[in-house]
């Protein structure tokens, strides 16, 4: 099952709950593929059907949502039509397994764009497997262990900045968010793994929490000062603990048209487009986009709160009026 559309009390995925009202009222049968309505489909009176898995849906062409699934082609085409992206180098796991040394394009690579630099699965997704390094041996170290559960491994430039994720439909901008990584705030009194523990949003069993509290000059032992922000992954996937604040209303003009472009490129109806987008102390520095996401987990910003639960439901009626009116 994936984790964007966990199941809540009833048992019954977001997607499906959504979707049972929708359909009652616009005469479309609705059959569910599990017992939690994960996958299933849907059916109008003339016999059209349409499925979903997750939060994929029929909407996007499928050639479009596998070039979108895949980092590196969606960081080609993009900056093949003048959209802004990290400095990339795609490294297969088959070169760098077995003891084998770092092939000369990543040790060119690492020296021409300096550190800090992000090593991630080509298809991975929710910020599973992220690493920030900051030397050639953490470097050598993340590719040595992701190539264990992946194929092929983006390293890419670290841009700094805010990650914006904008959801566009039919080129219309649905949302706007700013996502946060998962931290905790010091209160004097006690360590940071007791801190993470209350949180309750992310675990310090996760292998990337005692190197970015290294980062920070922190150990899961040390006890932050009171209002001290203590950041504990180096993404802010909401799946990886992270928070989100609503920004449709307030993000530049030129933001929207960025995701708009994006995924006009890749053929895209339906997706969600990240970028970095500098601080305003950073003028020189242009947005980027990090990837594409043709199926945009929508869960974990419903469950943050009742704004962004009416949020959610505005956009999946939006996407399935947009479905089924086709």
């Amino acid at each position: 099952m994936a984790p964007q559309d966990k199941p809540d009390a009833t048992g019954r995925s977001l997607v499906f709950r959504l979707l049972e009202p929708f359909c009652a009222q616009k005469n479309l049968r609705l059959i569910a593929g599990d017992p939690h309505g994960h996958a299933g489909l849907i059916e109008s009176p003339e016999g059209k059907r349409w499925y979903f898995k997750g939060a994929r849906f029929d909407i996007n062409p499928f050639g479009s949502a596998e070039i979108a699934n895949d980092k590196a082609y969606t960081a080609k085409f993009l900056d093949m039509n003048g959209v802004a992206v990290p400095a990339t180098l795609l490294v297969f796991g088959s070169d760098i397994k077995d003891g084998k040394p770092l092939n000369k394009d990543v040790l060119d690579f690492s020296a021409k764009q300096d550190y800090a630099l992000f090593v991630k699965p080509n298809c991975g997704k929710e910020g599973r497997d992220v690493v920030r390094v900051d030397s050639y041996d953490a470097l050598h170290t993340a590719l040595r262990e992701i190539a264990s559960r992946h194929a092929q491994i983006l390293v890419q430039k670290e841009m700094k900045g805010r990650d914006i994720r904008i959801v566009v439909l039919d080129g219309d901008v649905l949302c706007a968010i700013e996502r946060r990584p998962p931290q905790v705030t010091g209160d004097g009194r006690r360590p940071v793994s007791e801190l993470v523990v209350a949180d309750d949003r992310s675990s310090p069993a996760d292998s990337r929490f005692a190197d970015q509290l290294s980062l920070q000059g922190l150990t899961p032992e040390s006890v932050p000062a009171a209002g001290q922000i203590v950041s504990l992954l180096p993404v802010s996937n909401l799946s990886s603990g992270g928070s989100a604040q609503i920004i449709t209303d307030k993000i530049a003009p030129d933001l929207l048209d960025i995701a708009c472009k994006s995924t006009r490129i890749l053929g895209l109806r339906y997706a969600g487009v990240d970028l970095i987008v500098p601080e305003e102390t950073d003028p020189g520095s242009a947005p980027v986009v990090l990837e594409v996401n043709a199926a945009p987990g929508l869960s974990n910003l419903y469950r943050q709160g009742h704004q962004e639960a009416g949020l959610v439901k505005e956009i999946y009626t939006r996407l399935f009026d947009a479905m089924f009116s086709n």
